[in-house]
């Protein structure tokens, strides 16, 4: 598993840099210093993951076509090279828009050039190695927002330099690693057959968007639910992320390899009803056990959902274009991130804190249902170009 463990780190550092400042740097600035409040702050995090989401699709035909490494290599620069503006130039509306758009470009490349690299033709264990991806990226996702968190209290710049940091390490480690053991495939796949390929699995692609979205609807607001709701300080919000998340990436592992043995249906049921619940029940927590303990609910609904959820992707994927197909499926469900600020935004001050709890809850409700009743078998990998 040393392959997936170094890949993984590629996904921790990019996610930690991403997290740190989507969630926390961002939008502290927007309603501190920069005075354009959180309104502006939740359209440039929406544009950000909708640059970021239809990226995916061409960046993924680009790791088919020209390996990971010159890819990643590229995108990470463009990605370093946004940050230091963004804090340089985005005090004021168009910059900050644009700003974080190209840091999409950038951050483009990052999951389908990883995830095919991470799972290539091991689909035996995919859900294993999909645990060691995720819970990487749960473990970035986890410090990003936490040691930013930390090191802005203290300035501004802290946190800067911390970030900045953090994409100089992803921009020298992602192509040093990916590239090296495997030489990608550069298929000429016909468009019409990658359209077929999708039409085969075209059930799967609104439950790719909705589980995204419910996760978009939180980024925010997690913050201000952590210190108007709950009147935390930034120690305890660390104490809990870290809790709750460290539920999620102690479990990712071995709730993978059950996927593997058993499928995927049952884990996606469960994970999918204990999301539901956990978050209703988070929206009404007032205290910080309550949170901890519905928190530590999610991450478990989650080491249940995520490898089972990318294990079946990766077993409808037809071989000989993985890149191009993970490019297609991460930008269907990047569209949920890109649409679901604005509407948690718009959820906390129409509806008050429970706004963007209960529509997320609405949402895995539905997808708890789909997956306990749809027959997954069917989507299994087909022929590259065969018709449904």
């Amino acid at each position: 598993m040393a392959r997936p463990l170094k890949l993984g780190l590629i996904v921790l550092l990019g996610e930690f840099v991403r997290t740190g400042l989507l969630v926390t740097v961002l939008p502290a600035l927007a309603t501190g210093s920069w005075h354009v409040g959180l309104e502006a702050a939740a359209w440039a995090i929406s544009i950000h993951y909708l640059v970021d989401t239809i990226g995916r699709t061409p960046a993924g035909w680009l790791v088919d076509r020209y390996g990971t490494r010159r890819v990643l290599a590229v995108g990470m620069g463009i990605a370093f090279v946004a940050l230091v503006l963004l804090f340089a130039l985005g005090g004021h509306h168009v910059p900050l828009y644009l700003l974080t758009g190209l840091y999409g470009v950038g951050t483009a490349p990052l999951w389908p050039a990883t995830v095919t690299e991470a799972t290539g033709d091991r689909l035996q264990s995919t859900g294993s190695v999909m645990g060691y991806v995720f819970a990487a990226w749960l473990v970035g996702a986890g410090l990003g927002p936490v040691l930013t968190n930390l090191a802005i209290h203290g300035s501004f710049v802290w946190g800067f330099l911390l970030l900045v940091a953090g994409q100089g390490a992803v921009l020298f480690w992602a192509p040093a690693v990916t590239g090296i053991t495997r030489r990608l495939r550069r298929p000429q796949t016909p468009w019409r057959a990658l359209g077929q390929a999708l039409w085969h699995v075209r059930p799967l692609l609104p439950g790719m968007f909705a589980q995204t979205l419910t996760l978009g609807l939180f980024l925010p607001i997690l913050n201000l639910f952590a210190q108007r709701v709950l009147h935390l300080n930034p120690l305890a919000y660390a104490e809990l992320l870290f809790g709750a998340g460290g539920v999620a990436v102690v479990l990712m592992v071995p709730l993978g390899r059950i996927s593997d043995r058993v499928g995927v249906k049952g884990p996606l049921a469960i994970g999918f009803t204990l999301a539901a619940i956990a978050v209703l029940l988070l929206g009404g927590a007032r205290t910080f056990d309550a949170a901890l303990a519905f928190g530590s609910m999610a991450g478990l609904a989650y080491a249940f959902i995520l490898p089972a959820w990318n294990s079946l992707l990766a077993s409808v994927a037809p071989g000989g274009a993985e890149g191009s197909l993970w490019g297609v499926f991460m930008s269907v469900e990047g569209l949920g991130l890109s649409v679901g600020p604005v509407i948690g935004a718009h959820a906390w001050q129409m509806y008050g804190v429970k706004g963007p709890f209960a529509a997320a809850g609405i949402v895995l409700v539905v997808m708890a249902v789909f997956y306990m009743s749809y027959p997954l078998q069917r989507l299994r990998r087909p022929p590259l170009g065969a018709a449904d």
